[in-house]
C-alpha cells in the first residue's frame, strides 16, 4: 500500500512539473533573438512602433537602426552587418488613453473603505447571480451575469 502511495506522489509531482514548465512562457516576453535580421525581427514581432538610428556604441561617428515596439516593451538595435546586436527592455506602455485616464483618476487608498468593499463583495456578486437566475426564470433570457467592480467607481 506504501507504494503505491508514494506512486501516485511521483506521478503527481511529475504533472504539476509538466504543468508548470508548460505554461511558462519562452523567451522573456518576446520572440527577438540576437542575430535576428530586420525582416525576420519584423515577421516574429510585427512592424515596430518606433524605427530610429542611434550612434553606435562600439564605433566613434557611426549610427545603428532601432526598432521599438512599445506594447511589447522592447527594442531590438541592430548592428552594422543589420543583424540584432542587443535587446533592450523599456517597459509595457498604456495601450490607450483611457489606460492612462484610469491610472490617473484612481481614488487614494482609503484603509476603511477597501477592506470592506472585499468583504462585502461575495454578497454583491450573490445578489447579481440571484437575479440573472430569476431573470432566466422569468422569460427575460438567460445570460451570463456582470460582476460589478470590486470598488464602487
Amino acid at each position: 500500500m506504501r507504494t503505491f502511495i508514494r506512486c501516485w506522489w511521483v506521478v503527481a509531482m511529475l504533472l504539476l512539473l509538466t504543468a508548470g514548465c508548460s505554461s511558462q512562457s519562452g523567451g522573456g516576453g518576446g520572440s527577438l533573438k540576437v542575430g535576428m535580421t530586420t525582416d525576420e525581427t519584423t515577421q516574429a514581432m510585427g512592424q515596430p512602433d518606433l524605427k530610429d538610428t542611434v550612434p553606435d556604441p562600439n564605433h566613434n561617428g557611426g549610427a545603428v537602426l532601432r526598432y521599438t515596439w512599445l506594447n511589447a516593451g522592447e527594442a531590438a538595435v541592430f548592428g552594422t552587418d543589420m543583424r540584432v546586436a542587443t535587446i533592450v527592455n523599456v517597459g509595457q506602455s498604456p495601450s490607450t488613453v483611457a489606460e492612462v485616464q484610469q491610472e490617473q483618476m484612481k481614488p487614494p487608498f482609503d484603509p476603511i473603505q477597501t477592506p470592506l468593499d472585499y468583504v462585502f463583495y461575495p454578497v454583491r456578486a450573490a445578489f447579481v447571480v440571484i437575479g440573472a437566475g430569476l431573470n432566466c426564470i422569468g422569460g427575460g433570457g438567460c445570460h451570463a451575469p456582470q460582476f460589478p467592480p470590486v470598488q464602487p467607481g
